[in-house]
């Protein structure tokens, strides 16, 4: 008897886990074909359902009536075709975070590439109120009026945005500095011939 081995479900026959007294058999293969033509069906329909977790490789046209179905905040059709992913992906993580910091710097980093946000109390501000932070140099006036267009969708109504602020300061970084003197005679060599 042969030792247990792993089978494919897509592609086999149920012959293969049967001993050979029945494989053999004409009505035990018809069966097998039958049984294992209705499987191969049933993964094909299985690897069509899988939708969420097909995302990145999504046609964009596809990922537009997507983001409609799932009511993605924050979507438009005029974003790039990275952008329309991530925030598909998070649409389901928006919904449970919807009104809360974690949301509003979800967005940040998606629109804007990086940032994050600080509350009123961290900058002595007035209560309920934020500013928004990014560290992308490449942002436009258009990308902060869309953030403030997008922010409405997922902040909470009682919360306020102060400013939006671009920040490039930059951790300290250690300078190396180096010269070199030469004194003496400058020689030139040249090779022998014999």
């Amino acid at each position: 008897m042969e030792g247990w081995r792993m089978i494919k479900l897509n592609g086999s026959r149920f012959t293969v886990a049967m001993p050979e007294n029945l494989k053999e058999q004409p009505e035990v293969q018809a069966i097998a074909y039958a049984v294992g033509r209705q499987i191969e069906k049933l993964c094909a329909y299985a690897d069509g359902a899988r939708t969420y977790a097909a995302i990145q490789s999504m046609p964009e046209r596809v990922l537009d009536l997507l983001a409609v179905e799932l009511r993605t905040p924050a979507y438009d059709e005029n974003y790039s075709i990275k952008v329309k992913r991530a925030l598909i992906e998070g649409s389901l993580l928006f919904y449970t975070q919807m009104g809360t910091p974690a949301a509003v710097e979800k967005i940040i980093e998606t629109i804007f590439g990086s940032g994050y946000i600080s509350e009123w109390w961290e900058y002595n501000g007035s209560p309920y109120h934020f500013k928004a932070y990014t560290t992308n140099p490449a942002i436009t006036s258009d990308d902060v009026e869309e953030f403030k267009r997008v922010l409405g969708s997922v902040k909470r109504l009682s919360a306020w945005l102060d400013e939006i602020i671009l920040d490039l300061s930059t951790d300290a970084a250690e300078v190396y500095v180096a010269h070199w003197v030469h004194t003496g005679d400058f020689i030139t060599l040249q090779r022998a011939t014999l």
